[in-house]
């Protein structure tokens, strides 16, 4: 069964998904497999070719994020060709992800922002949606992270907003307290739908698409 984790930036997607690899799923951050991708020489090339940045492709992909991440939300069309070369590549590996697992048993999450925004929610069999208030984000990655105000705003403006993608999902987990206390509905979660499947005719690998977490 493959969960598809999701929320905007910061609003603790993350955490949900480290407390649910400690209590025994796979987790695989779709961030991660970006950034994997971005030491593969032909994608470099990609970037280079459609950001018209010569030096990228002699870059290391920690290098190339630091060029193009303050680019990215300063300039529309720095984001939009980082899309064109990155989505098309994130989305095939999900689906070939997503054909190997579906006849495995256990839990399989993927923890990802773009989830509905590059259609991957037709590749799980849950959505859960973390959600947060913007102005508790942003105190939030300031403090932690030093990130500013403009660029947690500039990254919310670019995925969809939180109301739809609750509405889409079929889970919501609400970030209105502390750290801990995200935590600890995190493993209720858990433990509450394992029982599920755990039970006869349980919900292993079915879409329920009225149902709703606090």
């Amino acid at each position: 069964m493959i969960w598809g984790l999701t929320g905007c930036s910061g609003t603790g997607a993350s955490t949900v998904a480290a407390v649910w690899n400690r209590m025994g799923a796979s987790v695989c951050s779709l961030d991660t497999v970006g950034h994997r991708f971005l030491n593969k020489p032909s994608v470099k090339r990609a970037l280079e070719k459609e950001l018209a940045i010569k030096e990228l492709s002699g870059m290391s992909g920690e290098g190339i994020r630091e060029q193009l991440r303050e680019r990215a939300f300063a300039f529309p069309e720095v984001l939009e060709g980082i899309n064109r070369v990155m989505h098309p590549r994130l989305k095939r590996w999900v689906a070939n992800s997503a054909e190997g697992l579906k006849n495995k048993k256990g839990v399989f999450v993927l923890d990802a922002a773009l989830i509905f925004e590059l259609g991957l929610d037709n590749y799980m069999s849950y959505t859960v949606t973390v959600t947060d208030e913007l102005e508790r984000v942003i105190d939030r990655l300031a403090a932690r992270d030093g990130i500013s105000t403009d660029t947690v705003t500039g990254r919310w403006n670019n995925q969809i907003s939180l109301r739809e993608k609750s509405m889409r999902s079929h889970f919501v987990i609400r970030n209105a307290g502390t750290e801990e206390m995200l935590k600890k509905n995190a493993e209720e979660f858990y433990k509450e739908v394992i029982k599920r499947m755990e039970e006869p005719g349980g919900t292993q690998n079915k879409k329920e698409t009225d149902q709703k977490r606090n």
